[in-house]
């Protein structure tokens, strides 16, 4: 009996990878690093050396309030995760930290209300945190990847100070000692946060300069390619100190590798990633059109792969999971990418990658303010915390023109004390609920549910280069409504009903936040005056003279939000700059300029309607970084 019982567990012991998962390395912060940051609080809000803690390792995930002598001192009793459960702490005595450069803080008297008390941390999700999308040209990218390392730090201590534990970033194709460098420090402090880092790289991705470890020539042949990964994946792990690799299986995000062979490079870095202590995510993309009659769609390709294979479902825009529709890419909705999230949870490690920015024409650069990701964003993670998803890494483009309270708001979602409630960041800053409630069911009724979003948001270069084969949104483009009488009615139609039901005497407290719903509710006007311009060629300059009054009253708003708001001019993100993106400028630049609104102006007054007419992007940069 017991060599029998000797031999199940050897068999056991040594199951092999492909049939066991693999899960990410044990971390914890450091008592010293949670300390130094504590200090840096205090000071800022005038209460040094008002509160300390004392961390004792045990499972009850609480932490309790104690005061003596005009002093709190906060027990911390918690494991692996003891820092959440302190910065949580921080968080019920109304220390707020809405933005990385933005700080609450309450007096002396609001936090002696608390003494006694004890807090328990309740997570929805093991792992919750960001994917910082440095293909976009971010205050990130400045911060992680050009050396501008005190931006970095403060990303990550605003992270620690939310109670997140992910924080992966798109590596761009620049050198890779440079990488390493500029890497070191903040990844350094991330760990000693114990927050878990990764970072995105393709096999043979070629879209958007972002790092590959295979070329485009190599990926046609099997051991060029698998030599190829086993060289570079391991000069990456052995140079920079990572938690989980998060890895574009396709040529682009639209286009696939040979089928057996994308299998084979899964497996292969798995493996390799493995032998270091490295979980391995492979990215599940919502694009369509890339179906083979043995495995089906290419981006479901990772269930043929072994389970240490983990995924990372991925939904973009501000379309619910579990809308019925989300005509993003050609889909109808995301309920294939929802299906398939829920088939494999207990087979390999999944975690959902969604959106609180999209960039590329479609909000935080145009800039529009979608308080649907808000909604969306609620919705999502109480369905994952009911279905048991492991894990949610959300996509973010960049924090500024308002978009912290996005980001801010999905931190504060994983707590499940806050109830998946879509409004929880607003009525901690203290904000009118109502008032924002009006315009949440406003944007939701008539930008998500009746399309208008899609008038409202302008098209992509993609769009207009590749009609009727890549659609970014489903939308009509401009120059079939100059064609299209019909479908141009359609469109004044809607935003005429639309228009009346816009919230009025809304109270918005945050300057910024009011500036970004004024900028949107204008941009309304703008598109309802161009489409008339468009209808009435006899009325066109006196139409166009009204949508220029509009987007002349959006310009003085983001002119506010520049000169007021605006956290980083190391980044010039709102200004053209050389960069190592695809794109030649801050995020915000097309919005402080008003470029997209400008140019459907002028392209209305002309009756030109090609893709390079006024574009934002040149030739150049399109065949270089093959930017969509």
């Amino acid at each position: 009996m017991k060599k029998y019982l000797l031999i199940i567990t050897t068999i056991c012991l040594f199951i092999p990878t492909a049939w066991s998962k693999f899960d990410l390395r044990s971390l914890s912060a450091q008592t010293q690093t949670v300390q130094n940051d504590l200090e840096k609080i205090l000071a800022k809000a005038n209460l040094e050396g008002k509160i300390n803690f004392v961390q004792k390792s045990h499972t009850k995930n609480s932490a309790h309030l104690s005061c003596e002598a005009e002093k709190m001192t906060i027990t911390v009793e918690a494991g692996e995760n003891w820092s959440q459960v302190f910065y949580y702490s921080l968080q019920k005595l109304g220390f707020y930290f809405p933005h990385p450069r933005i700080q609450v803080s309450p007096k002396w008297s609001q936090v002696k209300e608390n003494c006694g008390k004890t807090i328990q941390w309740k997570t929805a999700m093991k792992y919750h945190g960001f994917h910082l999308h440095t293909l976009h040209p971010s205050e990130w990218v400045h911060g992680f990847l050009m050396g501008k390392t005190e931006i970095a730090n403060d990303m990550i201590r605003w992270m620690a100070r939310n109670q997140q534990n992910t924080l992966d970033l798109s590596l761009l194709d620049i050198e890779e000692e440079k990488i390493f460098s500029y890497l070191k420090a903040p990844f350094k402090l991330a760990k000693d946060f114990g927050i878990h880092t990764g970072v995105v790289f393709g096999f043979a991705f070629h879209q958007q300069n972002q790092y590959k470890l295979v070329s485009l020539f190599d990926s046609l042949f099997e051991e060029r390619s698998l030599k190829a990964i086993d060289k570079k994946l391991n000069y990456l792990l052995d140079n920079i100190d990572l938690s989980f690799i998060n890895i574009e299986a396709g040529t682009s995000e639209f286009t696939p590798a040979n089928y057996e062979l994308s299998i084979k490079w899964m497996n292969k870095a798995a493996e390799l990633a493995e032998k270091k202590d490295v979980a391995t995510f492979i990215k599940i993309h919502t694009s369509t059109g890339q179906e083979n009659e043995k495995y089906g769609n290419f981006n479901f390709l990772p269930q043929f792969a072994n389970s240490n294979v983990g995924i990372l479902p991925h939904t973009v825009f501000l379309y619910e999971l579990e809308a019925d529709d989300a005509p993003m890419y050609g889909n109808k909705n995301f309920h294939h990418i929802r299906d398939f999230m829920l088939d494999q949870k207990d087979k390999r490690n999944t975690w959902y990658y969604p959106e609180t920015s999209y960039f590329c024409v479609q909000d935080i650069d145009v800039p529009l303010f979608f308080t649907d990701y808000l909604l969306t964003r609620a919705n999502d993670s109480k369905f994952l915390y009911q279905n048991g998803i492991q894990g949610q890494l959300n996509f973010s483009t960049g924090q500024e023109v308002g978009y912290w309270l996005f980001d801010w708001t999905y931190t504060l979602l994983n707590n499940l004390d806050y109830e998946f409630d879509p409004y929880i960041g607003l009525k901690l800053l203290g904000e009118d609920v109502e008032s924002w409630k009006k315009i949440a069911e406003f944007q939701n009724k008539y930008f998500v549910k009746k399309g208008l979003v899609s008038i409202i948001t302008f098209s992509s270069l993609g769009d207009e280069l590749l009609e009727g084969v890549h659609n970014v949104l489903k939308r009509n483009l401009l120059s079939k409504l100059s064609k299209d009488p019909k479908s141009l009615d359609s469109e004044i139609a809607l935003l005429e009903e639309a228009i009346p039901h816009i919230p009025k005497n809304v109270e918005i407290k945050n300057k910024e936040l009011r500036s970004m719903w004024k900028i949107t509710e204008a941009r309304i006007q703008h598109a309802y005056y161009n489409r008339l311009a468009m209808k009435h060629e006899d009325k066109k300059e006196s139409y166009l003279a009204k949508s220029k009054e509009y987007r002349e009253k959006a310009q003085g708003h983001i002119d506010h939000v520049f000169n007021n708001h605006g956290r980083y001019p190391a980044a010039q993100l709102f200004s053209r700059h050389d960069n190592p993106t695809a794109y030649k400028w801050g995020y915000a630049q097309p919005a402080k300029d008003m470029q997209y609104w400008i140019r459907e102006e002028e392209s209305i007054r002309a009756n030109n309607y090609a893709f390079y007419f006024m574009s934002q992007f040149s030739i150049k940069e399109v065949l270089e970084g093959w930017v969509f």
